[in-house]
């Protein structure tokens, strides 16, 4: 059993859900510090010639922990974002799941807790995540 609270990384991770951008944002801050860079990718819309700037809208987000990939994606700015968990093996998917943003969250929480208890980089920053005044 893992040490983390899953409700409260979970509920934690749920927190900002309905504003991809500021969710995307929140994601991208907080388990960068926590995952290796490639673990954690984003996609923002492309302007003119197909040029995506840094500040451009979120479109998607993903996470990639332990053979799945949790992926959130809008259609475009102010749609609202679909949940969906990809299973991969070798770098190819075998199938996508579209989920319910609780069982996304969820599932995620507990991928995190899993790699949480083998990295300690990641330990802290889900410290930091379920619990707001920790410094460790």
């Amino acid at each position: 059993m893992s040490q983390w609270d899953l409700e409260l990384l979970a509920a934690s991770l749920r927190r900002q859900s309905d504003d991809l951008s500021m969710y995307a944002g929140f994601l991208i801050n907080s388990l960068s510090q926590a995952l290796p860079p490639h673990l954690v990718g984003v996609e923002r819309k492309a302007g003119l010639f197909g040029r995506v700037k840094d500040g451009a809208p979120v479109l998607a987000v993903s996470i990639a922990l332990g053979g799945r990939r949790f992926i959130l994606r809008r259609q475009g700015v102010g749609h609202r974002a679909a949940a969906s968990i990809a299973h991969e093996s070798g770098g190819i998917v075998l199938r996508t799941d579209e989920v319910t943003m609780d069982a996304w969250s969820r599932e995620l929480a507990a991928a995190l807790a899993r790699y949480a208890e083998q990295d300690a980089a990641a330990a802290q920053a889900l410290a930091r995540l379920t619990l707001p005044g920790s410094t460790t």
